[in-house]
């Protein structure tokens, strides 16, 4: 089968874009990858959360450069993730060029994060989103929950596991929802005898931002956070050394996160605060723990118990391979529970 090509427009974040670009050399295509933003500056990062509007020369002028190095170049997709920057009128320049491509978004990020994409879905062939409620809501999302990569689903296979080190790790950017619960419940848990592992990510451009204007923040100190992110090699390694792990959804969205889909892969049991998540096929109350109140012995209880192994065509179904396979051919998965007559 002759190769296909590729424009893939995403974040370079934790390395997901190499292993999203790997499928899709895997799958038979020839990619071109660009970042979705014009810059990894910190600065520039920051001031696209907070103030885009004086960011527009510089999107622009990233545009431009897209547009000068892909020229001449002919593609069967274009494949775009979240479109944090570019405009609808971007969109429309692509597709006025290429002409014979099939244009698809993939939204995993909730629209009330970025409601600017709202405006794009119409300009693209096909649109998928993570979240449930902005498939509800749009008609023209198509449901498409998150991936684990391969190198997660070693995790879970090894038959040599590490030694246990952390009976809870937590690994996420510090929203305001996430750092007021983790700082209440993890003292608890710790004071339980329980071994917890926690980094909170955050800009430092962020942080001074959530300082002075995010009511969580007043009270935080900076040595409660890192500016730096652990590396994909790192995630690993406190993931093959824990036994559950801790994650909390941005209080806009309700889409199931990366880190909960990861947890899936690896085969370890989850605390979540996401009660969406019972409507999913692979939910198993034994496995994974909805928060409804920070009561630490009922986590502690759910802590100390095995994790119990899924259904296996359910659990492949959240491979990346599938999750792209389905992007590219358009395939239709069942990922919700058949409601109960």
């Amino acid at each position: 089968m002759q190769n296909k090509h590729v424009l893939y427009i995403g974040t370079p974040i934790f390395n997901y874009h190499q292993r999203i670009i790997s499928e899709f050399e895997a799958q038979g295509y020839f990619v071109d990858f660009y970042n979705d933003r014009p810059s990894e500056s910190s600065w520039i990062k920051g001031m696209l959360k907070i103030k885009p509007s004086m960011m527009s020369a510089l999107i622009q002028k990233y545009f431009d450069k897209i547009m000068t190095e892909t020229e001449g170049k002919s593609y069967d997709l274009v494949f775009i993730v979240n479109c944090k920057v570019l405009t609808p009128d971007m969109i429309q320049q692509l597709k006025n060029r290429q002409t014979s491509a099939r244009f698809v978004l993939y939204m995993w990020d909730s629209l009330k994060l970025y409601p600017n994409s709202k405006a794009l879905i119409p300009l693209f062939d096909k649109a998928y989103s993570f979240d449930l409620e902005d498939c509800n809501q749009v008609k023209a999302l198509t449901f498409l929950p998150l991936f684990y990569c391969k190198v997660f689903e070693e995790v879970g296979n090894d038959s040599h596991p590490a030694e246990i080190e952390h009976d809870l790790v937590s690994i996420c950017t510090a929203h305001p929802n996430r750092y007021k619960t983790m700082s209440v419940l993890f003292p608890a848990l710790e004071a339980k005898g329980l071994r917890i592992f926690s980094f909170m990510f955050l800009n430092k451009l962020q942080y001074w931002y959530n300082k002075a204007f995010v009511q969580e923040f007043k009270g935080a100190s900076s040595h409660e956070f890192k500016f730096k992110p652990l590396s994909e090699q790192q995630n690993l390694d406190m993931l093959r050394k824990s036994n559950s792990v801790f994650d909390m959804q941005h209080n806009n969205q309700s889409g199931l996160t990366m880190r909960t889909i990861e947890t899936l892969g690896a085969k370890r049991k989850l605390i979540t605060s996401n009660a969406m998540i019972k409507q999913y096929d692979f939910y198993n109350e034994n496995n994974i723990f909805v928060m409804d109140a920070l009561n630490s012995s009922d986590i502690e209880e759910f802590i100390r118990h095995d994790y119990e192994p899924i259904d296996a065509e359910i659990y492949q179904k959240y491979s990346l391979h599938c999750w792209l396979e389905t992007i590219i051919n358009e395939a239709s998965h069942q990922y919700l529970m058949e409601p109960q007559l």
